[in-house]
């Protein structure tokens, strides 16, 4: 019996990736608009796209953003300015592709890729404009996009594929963060019940720990460091003068088993964009598979008792370092 649940579950996996490497055709009359293209997975990912040949509508915050991938990138792909937190900006780029595009023409597809990892700090620590901050990057710019863009991608029948994160399932890091991609999860699941019947498809990409200037460790400890300066007396002796050397062995180990390969994110943006049937959710990195979604999955009570022991350890390492 055992041996024909194996057989079983081996022949769906096979014929689940057979269908799944099946990919769509005429990519040079396919449009895809991506936002964050400034560095990182965004960028990364406009290059693929354009070397594929894709005509790509590349968002970015900066001009020298714009610069940047213009010098690498054919003619295919058009470059522009796009803060996801101004809903006038959204706007003014709505037109712009509308304009660009060819007469009747929509998207094939979106890419919600702008995003911030937000203060690495604890939830009394962080003022509530970060947290404002943070959720409308990575949640309502992108809902937003959504709303407004939608009519273009329900003329192809395409699709939209969101930047979640596997701590959307485990609150495993600070809470600004967590509560956008939790969010991001809950409105990818509803969007895509929502126009399933019109045949666009809503992917979601929820990847674990990879290297990339989210999780830079400059950045992150002089962000903690500020913070905790800011703080006020009665939260600093809550936290305890350890705090600072706490945190930073956190993002030691946050860094030290960081994903180094950003490729396989940009394969599964690609595979949600020119697959004929892409996959809802794409899981990268063996800690999303082997450690987040598992505790997601354990009882509360559980799954606490184990990341508090993990946080002990970090703890008692802060202690000797400062002895």
């Amino acid at each position: 019996m055992l041996f024909l649940i194996i057989v079983i579950c081996c022949v769906v996996y096979i014929l689940d990736n057979l269908v799944r490497s099946l990919k769509v055709d005429g990519f040079g009359q396919k449009y895809i608009f991506i936002t964050g293209c400034d560095s990182g997975f965004g960028h990364q990912l406009a290059l693929r796209l354009d070397g594929l040949g894709f005509p790509v509508f590349a968002a970015c915050l900066t001009e020298a953003g714009q610069k940047n991938l213009s010098d690498k990138t054919s003619t295919r792909l058009t470059t522009f300015s796009l803060d996801v937190t101004d809903s006038g900006s959204i706007q003014r780029a709505l037109e712009f592709i509308e304009s660009k595009l060819p007469q009747g023409s929509g998207l094939w597809a979106i890419v919600n890729n702008a995003g911030i990892g937000g203060p690495v700090v604890p939830v009394d620590m962080c003022p509530m404009d970060e947290f404002y901050k943070t959720c409308v990057i990575n949640l309502l710019g992108p809902v937003e996009i959504c709303h407004k863009f939608l009519p273009l991608v329900r003329r192809e029948k395409g699709r939209i594929v969101n930047m979640a994160s596997v701590m959307g399932r485990s609150a495993c890091v600070t809470a600004a963060y967590t509560a956008s991609k939790f969010g991001m999860e809950g409105f990818s699941d509803s969007l895509r019940r929502d126009v399933y019947m019109q045949g666009i498809k809503v992917s979601i990409l929820e990847p674990g720990f990879f290297q990339t200037n989210i999780i830079d460790k400059d950045l992150l400890l002089n962000s903690i460091k500020k913070h905790y300066s800011q703080a006020d007396t009665e939260v600093k002796e809550a936290y305890g003068d350890e705090f600072i050397d706490w945190s930073s062995v956190l993002v030691d180990e946050m860094n030290k088993y960081a994903n180094p390969n950003p490729s396989l994110v940009v394969d599964a943006y690609t595979h949600a964009i020119v697959s004929k049937y892409p996959r809802t959710r794409y899981l990268l990195g063996w800690d999303a598979k082997l450690l987040f979604v598992p505790l997601s999955w354990l009882p509360g009570g559980v799954s606490d008792w184990i990341i508090m022991k993990l946080r002990a350890k970090a703890y008692e390492a802060a202690k000797k370092k400062q002895n």
